[in-house]
């Protein structure tokens, strides 16, 4: 993308967040967003990166959170990756900045082209250097349980909670709904199961674990004592950008899930997706 089109990108968020209401979420008292936004928006396009991703990073860490201000933190990390003002790490944080811009607006086309080509940039950085673009496939049991949302789960348990109880009211009120009785218990049950424990696990895995991103060129795979794991060397490093999982935090190193694999990384090689 060229800087012409950064420029585009930039202030088109910028003035659309200068219009909002700014009460969600509000940052600590005395800072304004909007004029927070307009000032990264023309440090943007006056080429000065690094100015526009401070102030755009010190307003995350003050606690305020809109789709629109990740957004222009992607497009800031972005434009430095692209510049030679880039540094370690820039399109990793353009990807956690536009995953986190997907979780709070999931119909942003926009925000999931550009991080479409955010990866794929890292892919081609990644073959240039003779590393491997390792894809992992997230474990089945969460794979499956994020299929739907929790709530579209519990629905389904409740569908198959009231189709048991038709079926087995019909069995006890006459024998001439014997099959159709039959057919609403089994599926009842089925529905029950199904929607119950998948509804549980998508619960649990809320609840336990939250969505992150590897913002570093790699990141190693280490145990609990902060040592590297055995095995293939290659099959224990985590790419720049690729989503993780995040299972809990301690003593300066961050628990893990990269599809079946789970381990240690330094703290700060990965960051949380900021979600609803």
């Amino acid at each position: 993308m060229s800087r012409l089109g950064f420029r585009g990108l930039v202030i088109v968020a910028g003035l659309t967040l200068a219009g909002l209401s700014f009460a969600e979420d509000a940052p600590a008292p005395g800072v304004d967003p909007a004029s927070e936004f307009q000032t990264a928006a023309s440090a943007i396009d006056k080429g000065a990166y690094g100015e526009a991703v401070d102030r755009l990073e010190l307003l995350a860490d003050r606690g305020f959170v809109h789709p629109d201000a990740s957004f222009n933190r992607a497009v800031a990390y972005l434009a430095r990756a692209r510049s030679p003002q880039r540094e370690t790490g820039d399109l990793g944080r353009a990807a956690q900045a536009l995953s986190e811009t997907l979780a709070l607006r999931p119909s942003d086309t926009q925000a999931e082209t550009l991080l479409d080509a955010v990866r794929a940039e890292i892919g081609r950085k990644r073959a240039r250097s003779g590393g491997a673009n390792l894809v992992a496939r997230p474990r089945l049991a969460r794979a499956i349980a994020g299929l739907l949302p929790e709530a579209a789960w519990g629905v389904l348990a409740a569908l198959g909670s009231l189709s048991l109880a038709i079926g087995i009211a019909l069995r006890f009120r006459t024998r001439e709904h014997g099959i159709p009785s039959a057919l609403a218990v089994g599926i009842g049950a089925f529905l029950l199961l199904l929607g119950g424990a998948l509804g549980f696990s998508a619960r649990h895995f809320r609840r336990t674990s939250t969505p992150a991103v590897v913002v570093v060129d790699e990141a190693r795979l280490l145990d609990a004592a902060g040592r590297p794991l055995q095995g293939r060397a290659e099959g224990n490093i985590v790419p720049e950008g690729s989503d993780v999982v995040l299972l809990e935090r301690h003593a300066g190193l961050a628990r893990i899930e990269w599809g079946s694999t789970e381990g240690w990384v330094v703290g700060g090689q990965v960051r949380e997706v900021t979600g609803p």
